[in-house]
């Protein structure tokens, strides 16, 4: 009973990873940096999904251009509701993923890989591994940063940002 208790308690660091990622994908040009050094870009691409917390059948589906800078994606998250999956693209150097990244799982689905550049169907079966083992690594280095956030001295002040920057968003659509 234990580990259930724990996995419930910590369920929603995973809505709030992805809010995270959306925050700083707006707020800091696209770009992170990881405590490898690594450095990246991010966005959310062309569809976000948005649920009510105790109902899916209340989901909003955004999809398009820039789904993540419309009053509808604002104004979901104003009225309580959390981001279950985000399509995100990720650079890093000349490589570039796109994929789903869910908030309960942080599983990756549909993802596109970079263009292989192995010509050997043996050796584009381990690049294509590399590639994947790759994101993985970026994704878990991203949440890495946001739990040294979250739990740390600074998260008191990153969530009232957070939380400016949506209300600040929503009202800016709303006046246009």
């Amino acid at each position: 009973m234990e580990i259930f208790e724990k996995i419930e308690r910590t369920r929603h660091f995973g809505e709030l990873f992805l809010l995270w990622l959306w925050y700083h994908s707006q707020v800091d040009d696209t770009i992170f940096y990881l405590s490898d050094k690594t450095t990246l870009s991010l966005a959310i691409d062309s569809q976000i999904i948005l649920e009510a917390h105790l109902s899916e059948s209340e989901r909003t589906t955004l999809s398009g251009g820039a789904p993540a800078e419309s009053r509808e994606a604002f104004e979901a998250i104003r009225q309580g509701k959390i981001i279950s999956q985000a399509k995100i693209r990720l650079q890093r150097d000349e490589k570039e993923w796109v994929f789903t990244l869910a908030s309960n799982t942080l599983s990756i689905s549909g993802l596109k890989i970079p263009a292989l550049m192995t010509k050997s169907e043996d050796d584009k079966l381990y690049e294509r591994q590399a590639l994947i083992e790759e994101v993985d690594s970026l994704v878990r280095g991203l949440y890495e940063s946001f739990l040294q956030t979250r739990l740390g001295p600074a998260w008191e002040q990153e969530s009232r940002d957070i939380i400016t920057w949506i209300s600040d968003n929503a009202d800016l659509e709303n006046r246009a």
